[in-house]
């Protein structure tokens, strides 16, 4: 039996409508926030789609700023325990002659120097990493990209391991005073070539 109340009628038709119109700001709330100039279903899927890569782009750049800062802290770590064990040795082993007490001197001044530096590069990219912005994903990174980034971080990671080998074999200096010294000599020698490797290694990466 159908009803003859009047206001059945217009509910259905009201409701209708207040639900339509309710999408209607939604959508266009939506095609505002993603400036879309078409709001269809296709521009909708695009501009989805832009953000997901967008979003992406923003994670990989992230975490090759979080590699690049733990990477620093970690040099400048190696830096100032290279520094205090050559400080240790200077104490154990005395007064050394005029020529090789000023290559210490210099050397230790030169670590020091190179250890402010990597600090001061650190506390940049901690300032770089705080001030990120969306724009510096732009550039297309791929998974291959990555990939390889992972794999120069192993290779990095290899060649940090393979030098701390190095440094533990400082501690390995002979008792003998004399002997010691042109250990000592041999090692700042040594110590500064593996400085510069360090420094090229990570200029090389800073400029990925």
């Amino acid at each position: 039996m159908v009803s003859s109340d009047p206001s059945n009628s217009t509910v259905l038709p009201n409701e209708q409508s207040s639900k339509t119109e309710l999408g209607l700001q939604h959508i266009t709330q939506a095609a505002e926030a993603l400036r879309l100039d078409d709001p269809s279903l296709v521009g909708f899927h695009d501009a989805l789609f832009r953000l997901s890569d967008r979003h992406m782009k923003l994670k990989l750049a992230l975490h090759r700023a979080e590699y690049m800062q733990a990477e620093l802290q970690t040099h400048v770590a190696d830096l100032e325990a290279e520094l205090a064990l050559l400080h240790h040795w200077r104490e154990s082993l005395g007064p050394a002659s005029g020529a090789e007490s000023k290559g210490s001197t210099e050397t230790i001044e030169a670590l020091e120097r190179r250890r402010q530096v990597m600090i001061r590069k650190a506390k940049e990219y901690q300032t770089q990493l705080a001030q990120l912005e969306p724009a510096t994903a732009s550039s297309k990174i791929r998974i291959s990209d990555l990939m390889q980034i992972q794999e120069q971080n192993k290779e990095r990671e290899k060649e940090i391991r393979r030098k701390r080998k190095k440094l533990d074999a400082f501690r390995g200096l002979p008792a003998n005073a004399d002997l010691a010294r042109l250990s000592l000599v041999q090692a700042m020698q040594d110590l500064k070539a593996l400085s510069q490797t360090r420094e090229e290694l990570l200029d090389a990466m800073l400029e990925h």
